[in-house]
């Protein structure tokens, strides 16, 4: 701390207990590349659905839509497990990058607090989806993952940076828009595919982006 100036001293303690009670070393770029994973893995189930769509005629006739239903469930849970695995290395490669060059610990009570925050809105939202996967009802699949995810970064928004919280609502009022726009058939699907793209994707690129800019650039570039 400076001996001459008390401006400089109370902005090092003020740095300090923030320091204490968020975990600053999540990186804006794991949003970015989390954002860009999901949108490809979004891609890829909008050509898993269309071709559905094209065989379902063919399905119906030679009693085998059933079975190409599930065999669609089963290749989209693949691609959304795919996508989250993908999404959290990436997120913490670079916040793992992040914390070495700013010298701090990844591995603290506050990360463990932060994952535990995260974690339990994720876990019954991930119930509810497989419930109602297991009931049939697969059209609220999107607008529960993004609701419940929003709700998961809501809860954990104490221990990070205060823009996630502007995420995490944007992320609740697409899952409320994809609910209440919800159908079972093909046009559907596709719209709550966008949604899905929208959320886990579009959502993350530019929250990503804004983090990087407004505070990992700022700090690489001095």
């Amino acid at each position: 701390m400076s001996k001459t100036n008390p401006l400089e001293d109370l902005q090092e303690i003020r740095r300090m207990m923030e320091g204490s009670s968020k975990f600053l070393s999540l990186s804006g770029l794991s949003g970015v590349f989390a954002g860009i994973t999901a949108l490809v893995g979004t891609y890829l189930a909008w050509l898993k659905v269309t071709h559905f769509e094209k065989l379902y005629m063919t399905n119906l006739t030679q009693g085998t839509l059933v079975k190409a239903e599930w065999n669609l469930m089963r290749d989209l849970g693949i691609m959304a497990s795919l996508v989250l695995i993908i999404a959290l290395i990436f997120g913490f490669f670079f916040t793992w990058l992040k914390a070495r060059k700013e010298n701090q610990k990844l591995v603290t009570p506050l990360s463990f607090r932060l994952i535990r925050s995260l974690m339990v809105p994720l876990f019954f939202g991930g119930c509810f989806v497989l419930i109602a996967i297991y009931h049939g009802m697969i059209g609220i699949v999107v607008p529960a993952t993004l609701i419940f995810y929003g709700l998961a970064l809501l809860n954990a928004s104490k221990y990070v940076h205060v823009d996630i919280k502007y995420l995490a609502v944007s992320e609740m009022i697409l899952g409320l828009a994809a609910f209440a726009t919800m159908e079972y058939d093909y046009p559907g699907a596709v719209r709550m595919l966008i949604y899905w793209g929208l959320g886990f994707g579009v959502l993350h690129v530019l929250y990503g982006t804004v983090i990087y800019f407004r505070y990992d650039y700022k700090k690489s570039a001095v």
